[in-house]
Parts: structure tokens; C-alpha cells; sequence
């Protein structure tokens, strides 16, 4: 009675150890960072994503009102 308690117990606990790796392996983890999601279970058929080159200054309204005032204050003296 008590080895077919055993088994029964040893057969629930795989049963159970199974399943939650089968829930892991299929759900995948998604991690966000850096602005991109990596990985999930079909990371591979995402399309890439392109962003394209901004400026090199990301200021460049604020540089151009500076050197204005740069000359206008050259110019007063």
C-alpha cells in the first residue's frame, strides 16, 4: 500500500514538473530594453525596424539662435 502511495505521489510530482516545463518552453520570456523587445516566441518572423539617422547636434535651432546673439553682441561693441 504504501510503495503504490509512493508511485502515485512520484507520478503527480513529474506530471506536474512536465507541465510547468512545457509552460515555460512554450510561452517564451519577453524582456523589453533599450527600446526593443527581445526575445519572444517568434522573434525571428518580426519585421526589422528602421530609424533613420537623426542629426548629428540634436540642437540645432538653440546653436544657430546662440551664434546670432554671439554676433549681434560682437557687433555692439
Amino acid at each position: 500500500m504504501k510503495l503504490a502511495h509512493k508511485l502515485g505521489r512520484m507520478g503527480a510530482g513529474a506530471l506536474l514538473a512536465l507541465f510547468a516545463f512545457a509552460a515555460l518552453g512554450l510561452t517564451g520570456c519577453t524582456v523589453y530594453t533599450n527600446g526593443m523587445t527581445l526575445p519572444n516566441p517568434h522573434y525571428q518572423g518580426n519585421i526589422p525596424q528602421y530609424f533613420p539617422r537623426g542629426t548629428e547636434f540634436p540642437f540645432p535651432n538653440e546653436a544657430a539662435n546662440l551664434q546670432e546673439a554671439e554676433r549681434s553682441l560682437q557687433q555692439g561693441n
